[in-house]
Order: structure tokens, then C-alpha cells, then sequence
């Protein structure tokens, strides 16, 4: 994810410049500021800085960005170092906290093995499969 100017992303920068390329101080502000992303159909595209989100995940400060693709207009999450991510936010793009699912405490009994996937496959190809489930009781009672 690379921001940049409405004409596309500056080639070069300055000696001495610390901005990574691209990233424009007014990203936000000026509704012809292009963002570059990732679409995973329709691989490298530019969209406008306003339909992309850039998201940090507060348990393990990964970086990732959410966006609408351009062409296929398809919404999407990738992911982006924060080398990217922080110019970005201080540009001016939306920033989005978030934090990972906690564990379920509802845990019991034994985990799923290889051989009950597979029983579960064939018990949904059957055509009376939901039928069956209804008729199953819950562990734990009766």
C-alpha cells in the first residue's frame, strides 16, 4: 500500500528526505489523492485515498488496510508493513484499532480429528442430513 499524487507516485525524492515515496501530507484533504493496494483479483490498482482504511491490530501491532477496489469493486483487507502504514495514517488516511477474537471458554470435550471431518463429509452428502441432525439430542441431556 503506497500513497500518491492524483498524476501517480512521485519517481524520486529529495537527499535527506525521510518521507517514504508517495506519501502525500494531504491525503484526505484532496479528494484526487490515489492510494496504491493490492487486489487479489485484480492484482496492483490505485484507488481513491478516501475508500481505504488502514488498520493495527493492538495485540501484535500488525498492519493491515482495508479498501474497495477500483475496477472490480470488490472490498478487501491486505496487509502492509508499518513502514508503510504509520506515513499513511500520518497523511491523513482513516486508521482502524482492532483486536484479535479471544479463545472461547465453551471448550469441552475432545478435538476435532482428521476422521471426523471426514465423517462430516459424508454425512452432508447424504440428502436427509439435516433431518438427522434435528433428530440428534445435545450432549448432556436426556
Amino acid at each position: 500500500m503506497t500513497t500518491g499524487h492524483a498524476r501517480g507516485p512521485r519517481r524520486s525524492r529529495p537527499c535527506g528526505s525521510n518521507r517514504p515515496t508517495g506519501v502525500s501530507s494531504t491525503a484526505t484533504e484532496n479528494p484526487s489523492h490515489w492510494v496504491r493496494v493490492t487486489c487479489p483479483a485484480c492484482g496492483v490498482v490505485r484507488v481513491l485515498a478516501g475508500l481505504v482504511v488502514v488498520r493495527n491490530c493492538v495485540d501484535d501491532q500488525s498492519w493491515s488496510y482495508r479498501a474497495r477496489c477500483s475496477r472490480c469493486d470488490t472490498t478487501f483487507v491486505g496487509t502492509t508493513p508499518a513502514s508503510l502504514a504509520r506515513p499513511a495514517v500520518a497523511a491523513g488516511l482513516t486508521v482502524e484499532h482492532w483486536t484479535l477474537p479471544k479463545p472461547s471458554a465453551r471448550r469441552t470435550g475432545s478435538p476435532l480429528q482428521a476422521v471426523d471431518a471426514l465423517e462430516l463429509h459424508l454425512a452432508l452428502l447424504e440428502s436427509d442430513w439435516f433431518d438427522q441432525w434435528v433428530r440428534v439430542e445435545p450432549l448432556g441431556e436426556g
